[in-house]
């Protein structure tokens, strides 16, 4: 297969599959911040999947409903919202650009951020609902995908892993009218052996009447804050409000193994109140510790969330236990506030049960939790109030709470307290926090965010978090300060410079190994980034970005990114210049359509890749990228079973894209 695909990669011309629109920069800087702050691999591949997901089908200004998105993608703050559902009640609907200037609060700036993601249409709130358009004016697309590391890893070489090296994914999907939703997604990850490891189906539908949406299948589940319930995940602001106006229900188009639900959903409304009833029953990966007479999981120790099965061990692991979860939420509407209430189970088809550590000590215990929580917001004209409190089933609480003001239009504040207790559970909780899980946490978060003049914004954010029980990085209560300042000025709507101050002082264990205790060190980190993105031809696209840390680390690159107008064809071309001796540096990637990659760069070295894409007759697409990294201070890549030998790593991907 090796052999078949490089010389695809090296014939097609190569493109680049991304807008480069502002909004595409804020997103970006967004899932950035994210990966800084997580502890854990995670994959952030669903964040930008529901980002493209609106590009492709633009929001319609004139919905509430839908226009609440662009909240949720911290696009423009909720003041922003309210001023255009105001001016749609004093003078109608909006039906152009040009219009939306006479809104109060929005400049050259937020029109820039709207345009690829919003579409002028006449309100549908009382249209009638006509199943023959849906087909008539839905869309389909057909997406076939192929990646491959072109290195032998150790697993593959000690025949520890046991399928092919290649990662394949194919999917469908249809859309229409932003009502009706369905399609499937089928995926082996590279090392697995069945071709059809993962398979997802999805089918949404709204405005039935009194039911306002219909799930069957795969879906994702957002009440509130997401302190109750968030089954998905969710983006965190680089500045502003944290508010978030939840979409209850969407359907779960990802093929990420973990983060989903299965079953039913739906939500039912009648005038301004809404009730949403939902059921999942999925197999869930394991640790499995004890096996009964018949050969049944009976305990394990952890829920995987890799969702790899590549190994005879992670075989074992595949689809241990059931997991399933039902419940409700009731909540009332009016103009300009909503409170809600939310109550569901979880149950587990065999006890979970830790290995027994002094961190782990308050984990959950047993195979049925039950989650309750009371969430609100109230907007007024210049001010924001916001909030969740909910409770495990072992009486420990979580809480959140804040409010955005803004004084003037150029000008917000934004100040919120968490507190999450350290026996709190919840297997379904996406709130904000600054680990990786709401537990175990409480602080307060500050911003503001300033337009001093027009297209210069300066934004500056502070965060204390602390722990009062141990965590695995930290084996003693511990505390963080995390500033961030940045100043944005957008030259105009394809240009924009921006620089960002990031301070962080983080108590975590020491290493040294000579003490009789581990203790508490105060990692202190600095980090100055530059950056900007600017045209300077027909379709020529330049991004540079030079950052520094004070540990020593840095990373300097150089992005070329052409796309021609009317040419069927375009290309991005990255070389990146690193050195990150502790931790990594990390900076995204242009990728394919629907995939996303952050590189997570250590040690010292250069990043190279190319990107393309090509459209051929009757919408078909072909995209590709291939990279290459080459380090300088290492003989071998990686450890355990993706141990590379060497100083070089190139990997490809290869994929048809078919859309009617």
């Amino acid at each position: 297969m090796k052999r078949i695909l490089i010389p695809l990669l090296i014939i097609l011309p190569f493109s680049v599959f991304a807008q480069n629109s502002i909004s595409d920069e804020i997103i970006i800087d967004q899932i950035e911040r994210m990966i800084e702050n997580s502890d854990e691999d995670v994959d952030f591949n669903e964040l930008i999947e529901n980002y493209w997901s609106i590009c492709e089908n633009k929001i319609n200004i004139n919905n509430p409903d839908e226009l609440n998105q662009l909240i949720e993608l911290h696009l423009v703050n909720i003041f922003i919202i309210e001023k255009i559902n105001s001016y749609r009640k004093d003078f109608g609907d909006l039906m152009t650009f040009d219009e939306l200037q006479f809104v109060e609060g929005i400049d050259e700036m937020t029109i820039d951020i709207l345009k690829p993601l919003i579409v002028f249409e006449k309100s549908s709130e009382k249209e009638k609902f006509r199943a023959k358009d849906l087909w008539k004016y839905g869309r389909h697309q057909s997406i076939l995908q192929l990646e491959q590391c072109l290195n032998e890893k150790a697993g593959y070489k000690e025949q520890k892993y046991l399928g092919s090296p290649q990662k394949m994914l194919l999917r469908y999907s249809f859309s229409s009218l932003n009502k009706l939703e369905f399609g499937f997604a089928l995926e082996k990850d590279a090392g697995e052996k069945n071709i059809l490891d993962f398979a997802s189906f999805h089918f949404l539908i709204k405005d039935l009447k009194f039911v306002k949406t219909l799930a069957l299948g795969d879906y994702q589940l957002a009440f509130g804050q997401g302190v109750t319930l968030g089954s998905g995940m969710a983006f965190a602001a680089s500045g502003g409000s944290l508010l978030r106006k939840n979409k209850k229900i969407r359907a779960s188009k990802s093929a990420n193994e973990t983060r989903y639900l299965r079953g039913f959903a739906t939500t039912l409304n009648y005038k301004n109140l809404e009730l949403t009833l939902f059921y999942s029953n999925k197999k869930a990966d394991a640790n499995v510790n004890v096996f009964d007479s018949l050969g049944e999981p009976q305990v394990v120790t952890a829920l995987q969330q890799t969702g790899l099965h590549r190994t005879y061990s992670e075989i074992i692991d595949k689809h241990a236990i059931t997991k399933q979860l039902f419940g409700g939420n009731v909540s009332y509407r009016g103009s300009n506030f909503q409170i809600g209430f939310t109550l569901h189970k979880t149950v587990l088809s065999c006890n979970l049960i830790p290995e027994p550590r002094l961190y782990n000590t308050f984990y959950f215990r047993g195979n049925s939790l039950v989650n309750q929580g009371v969430d609100f917001y109230y907007v007024l004209k210049k001010i924001a109030f916001y909030g969740e409190a909910a409770i495990s089933d072992n009486n420990a609480p979580a809480a959140l709470v804040g409010t955005t003001i803004q004084p003037a239009g150029y000008i917000d504040f934004t100040v919120l307290y968490r507190y999450y207790d350290k026996a709190y559970h919840n297997f379904y909780c996406n709130s904000y926090a600054s680990g990786s899980s709401a537990r175990n946490e409480k602080g307060l978060y500050l911003s503001t965010s300033i337009t001093f003049a027009p297209r210069w914004q300066f934004i500056a954010t502070a965060d204390f978090p602390q722990s009062d029980w141990i965590k695995t990085t930290a084996y003693a209560p511990s505390r963080t300060q995390d500033y961030n300042l940045q100043i944005n000025h957008q030259i105009n709507s394809k240009s924009l410079f921006f620089i960002q101050l990031r301070y962080k002082d983080k108590e975590k264990n020491g290493s040294a190994e000579n003490t009789y205790m581990r203790h508490l060190v105060h990692e202190r980190k600095t980090m100055i980034r530059f950056h900007v993105t600017y045209p300077v031809g027909n379709g020529l696209l330049l991004k540079n970005r030079v950052e520094y840390h004070t540990n020593n680390s840095y990373l300097v690159y150089q992005d070329i990114l052409y796309n021609p107008d009317n040419h069927p064809f375009s290309i991005a071309f990255r070389y990146a210049l690193f050195d990150s001796p502790q931790g990594a540096v990390y900076a995204y990637e242009n990728d394919i359509l629907n995939a996303f990659s952050i590189g997570g760069l250590y040690h010292k070295g250069m990043r190279i890749y190319l990107l393309g894409k090509v459209k051929l007759r009757y919408g078909i697409a072909v995209n590709a990228k291939i990279g290459c990294t080459i380090y300088s201070d290492v003989n071998e890549i990686g450890s355990g079973l993706e141990r590379i030998e060497g100083n070089v790593k190139t990997d490809g991907k290869l994929q048809l894209v078919w859309k009617l």
